[in-house]
């Protein structure tokens, strides 16, 4: 599992028979309120996931708001309204905490750039994500095809 587990995602790795020690969750304390219902042992509080990526400090500073503010297009589209998709994304993206993986990511990009490296068009529900366009993740401009952020965020 690649994101912090939801009470619903152990629910399901438990029908699967799939193991969990090792899965990290969003809310351990809601998993572990019924496990002495269903007479399982109780998972670690701890975090498995760190977001103290090994990244030059000057990214791990960077102030991501004033950096996708700074992309934006001047023109062609309608500033405003691109804004308001842009604010209310990085409300998103701040709300879960992801701040470090898009200083991750413009540090990624920056290297491809550099080093004169391909990377792909778009994949997956990413292309739902205006400011991972911004930022040159992928090249679908998500605003211009009205791709809701939902299905990126989900």
């Amino acid at each position: 599992m690649k994101h912090l587990a939801t009470e619903q995602d152990g629910i399901e790795l438990l029908y699967r028979g799939e193991e969990l020690s090792n899965t990290p969750f969003s809310n351990v304390a809601d998993y572990n309120k019924f496990c002495d219902e269903l007479e399982l042992i109780p998972l670690s509080n701890e975090s498995y996931f760190s977001q103290d990526f090994n990244i030059p400090q000057h990214y791990k500073e960077l102030d991501v708001e004033q950096f996708v503010y700074s992309r934006l297009p001047e023109s062609g589209q309608d500033l405003k309204i691109i804004t308001a998709r842009v604010d209310m994304e990085l409300a998103m993206f701040k709300e879960r905490g992801l701040y470090p993986i898009l200083q991750l990511l413009i540090y990624v990009i920056d290297v491809m750039r550099k080093h004169k490296l391909v990377w792909g068009v778009g994949r997956g529900s990413s292309v739902a994500s205006f400011v991972l366009y911004i930022l040159g993740v992928h090249k679908i401009d998500s605003h211009k095809y009205n791709l809701d952020i939902k299905e990126f965020l989900k």
